[in-house]
């Protein structure tokens, strides 16, 4: 690695008076203890030789955006929202104006279900009460159920109103979205109206997040009849909400099947579908940042960067007065390191409602991004929890993300394994994709951009 100096005065550095250096306080109680489980070893800024703590000088360093870091910019495209395993409903979502002016564009979007072969055969009690196998079963009607995320979804605690509709247009389950009912490499097909083409009302129900987590809507014969034909590819329900201004995150749906069996005519029983696919529709699709760096979503988006850690340095002026400047530094130096982003308010359309979580890993193969394979995590599990509120306005609150074991590698030139390093690295959700939530940060051109914080201890004894 190439030598760099950093010039630019920064924060005084301080004698070790027996006690390790401090990080300020956590900003909320649960992500400190949820951090703590995992990620002890980059918690703190730490001294961990005990010669340093009885003769030591430590001082912090930060590092701003050109002083060690190039190239910063945002790949998308990672995931489908069939991969997520729920979906979302919402209708007019966001549409109030937005922070700094202009109005934003209402999230709209529907919850896609298309279920399976229903079941051959039951355990069901015959007239003699005993348990028997029954595969002459008669299907009556279904009942759909669908069940919400209240703590993640947004409804302003009132009642929603929500609509299953039949879908009468075949339609691709792993590739649909707004506009397309096939949307695969080579074969796209458009709906005939945007967000699932013409369909049939199968019935309704309110949901009132006070009493429940869910909602029933009665399934007549008819379509259950028709859905029994699984070589109909137009076969589905789209769940969607006609209440304006809410965002709900569907967590499960199913089909339950009331059916009168053979052995026992006289009475009624419930056997579940299965769910052959899952996934949900949106628009609008959020379109690449330009100056700004952004993590999560669906398809997921990651914010992709270039390290270049000065090895010298020749401030601050408490550093240099006790131990001379310019100073080289190296990986035995740093007792702490911590990416620091500043969050934006992002587009309330998209805007998180829950705690959300940020991994970090290196780029295996800088040349093929966005396709190169990514190292294991550098932060500890659950990642780095970053609260939902600090993305309203007017945001601008500092995530850290420890990367003291990064540093290290890069000043050293390789891992403590003598395993080469990559110098770029990738900011991620934890789990792709996760939401169609994203996080927004300050890009490389802001005076927010994002910086590099790092704790440093030296020896006064003449030993690193």
């Amino acid at each position: 690695m190439s030598e760099r100096t950093a010039t630019a005065p920064r924060a005084p550095g301080r004698r070790i008076p027996g006690q390790e250096p401090r990080l300020p306080g956590p900003r909320i109680l649960a992500v400190a203890l949820l951090a703590a489980a995992g990620a002890c070893t980059e918690a703190l800024p730490t001294v961990e030789r005990e010669e340093l703590v009885r003769s030591g000088f430590a001082t912090e360093v930060i590092l701003e955006y050109d002083e060690f870091a190039s190239g910063a910019r945002v790949y998308g495209g990672f995931g489908r929202t069939s991969d997520m395993g729920g979906g979302f409903v919402a209708h007019d979502f966001g549409s109030r104006t937005e922070a700094g002016g202009g109005r934003g564009e209402g999230l709209e979007a529907s919850s896609l279900l298309r279920f399976g072969r229903y079941p051959r055969s039951a355990q069901v009690l015959d007239t003699t009460g005993t348990t028997v196998p029954d595969t002459a079963l008669t299907f009556l009607f279904g009942r759909l159920l669908v069940r919400f995320d209240s703590l993640s979804s947004v409804h302003n605690d009132r009642p929603v109103d929500i609509v299953a509709h039949a879908l009468t247009e075949p339609w691709d389950g792993r590739s649909a979205s707004w506009d397309y009912a096939i949307d695969s490499i080579g074969h796209r097909v458009a709906w005939s109206a945007p967000g699932g083409g013409a369909v049939e009302e199968i019935g309704r129900a309110s949901w009132d997040p006070e009493t429940g987590d869910s909602i029933k809507i009665r399934v007549d014969s008819a379509w259950i009849a028709a859905w029994s034909d699984t070589t109909d590819a137009a076969r589905g329900v789209r769940v969607s909400t006609v209440t304006p201004g809410v965002r709900l995150r569907v967590s499960a749906a199913l089909l339950r099947l009331e059916t009168r069996p053979s052995v026992n005519p006289d009475t009624t029983i419930q056997v579940p579908s299965t769910t052959e696919n899952r996934t949900f529709i949106y628009a609008p699709v959020p379109r690449p940042p330009l100056k700004t760096l952004r993590v999560g979503g669906v398809p997921a988006w990651r914010t992709v960067m270039e390290l270049d850690i000065p090895s010298i340095l020749d401030r601050p002026d408490e550093l240099c007065d006790v131990v001379g400047c310019p100073v080289e530094i190296t990986a035995d130096h740093v007792s702490f390191a911590a990416l620091r982003f500043t969050t934006r308010s992002t587009a309330r359309a998209f805007a998180p409602s829950d705690t959300l979580a940020v991994d970090l890993r290196s780029v295996l193969a800088p040349d093929i991004l966005p396709k190169s394979p990514l190292g294991p995590s550098r932060t500890r599990a659950p990642g780095k929890l970053v609260p939902d509120a600090w993305f309203q306005p007017p945001a601008g609150e500092i995530l850290e993300i420890p990367v003291t074991g990064l540093v290290r590698d890069l000043l050293r030139g390789e891992t403590i394994d003598g395993d080469p390093v990559s110098n770029t690295i990738a900011v991620l959700a934890v789990f792709e994709p996760l939401s169609v939530e994203y996080m927004s940060f300050d890009g490389a051109s802001s005076p927010s951009a994002p910086s590099l914080r790092i704790v440093l201890n030296f020896s006064l004894d003449g030993e690193t």
